[in-house]
């Protein structure tokens, strides 16, 4: 048993593996990481395209809420016939202005953080409360997906009063916003870890 031994040792000397051959177990871990490379750039570039096209909506919302007051003030006091569409549109508008500008602000650093303790946890022994803060705010968004998308099927066969559009065409701007959030608040974790998925814009991170 130990001449086989022997040999077996001497037969790797004499055959070592060959510099730039991956082992099953390195390539395994190779390749998984090339993956999650592919997947962390695709995410990238998706939710640059959604930001893009965030910021484009945000625009065009604020300036056709502009026009229709402005036209709604031309009508009503030099005409003297004033629209009856005018602030159902608005409304609607204006809901999907504010939830799709919610998923923005995060995208952006813009909401305010009122912390008391939040230095504190920026410490490493408290690094692990950033998770756990992570861990709560993804599952309050989904809480609010999840019924926000109820809600939207509810409503879908009603009707508004003015334009008799779907109701959906309303309630539909808090699940959009929320998905949104969700896939901001995604790339932020992803790309530079948990304390900075709620950091507000003045926020040193390190």
């Amino acid at each position: 048993m130990h001449d086989k031994d022997m040999e077996m040792d001497s037969t790797k000397s004499l055959f070592p593996a060959r510099p730039g051959v991956l082992t099953p177990g390195v390539a395994t871990a190779a390749t998984a990481q090339l993956r999650s490379g592919a997947l962390r750039r695709a995410l990238i570039r998706l939710d640059d395209l959604v930001g893009t096209l965030e910021d484009w909506f945000l625009s065009a919302a604020h300036a056709v809420i502009a026009c229709i007051v402005f036209l709604g003030v031309i009508v009503r006091y030099v005409w003297n016939d004033p629209l009856t569409w005018d602030q159902e549109l608005i409304v609607i508008l204006f809901t999907w202005l504010m939830f799709i500008g919610g998923a923005a602000a995060i995208r952006h650093r813009m909401h305010i953080r009122i912390d008391l303790v939040g230095g504190l946890f920026m410490r490493p022994g408290f690094r692990f409360m950033a998770w756990i803060g992570v861990i709560l705010g993804f599952s309050a968004v989904g809480t609010l997906l999840w019924s926000a998308s109820i809600n939207f099927t509810d409503v879908l066969g009603a009707q508004t009063p003015m334009l008799q559009l779907s109701q959906g065409t309303l309630d539909g701007a808090l699940p959009v916003g929320l998905v949104l959030l969700l896939l901001h608040m995604t790339r932020i974790l992803v790309e530079s870890g948990p304390a900075a998925v709620f950091a507000g814009e003045l926020e040193h991170l390190e």
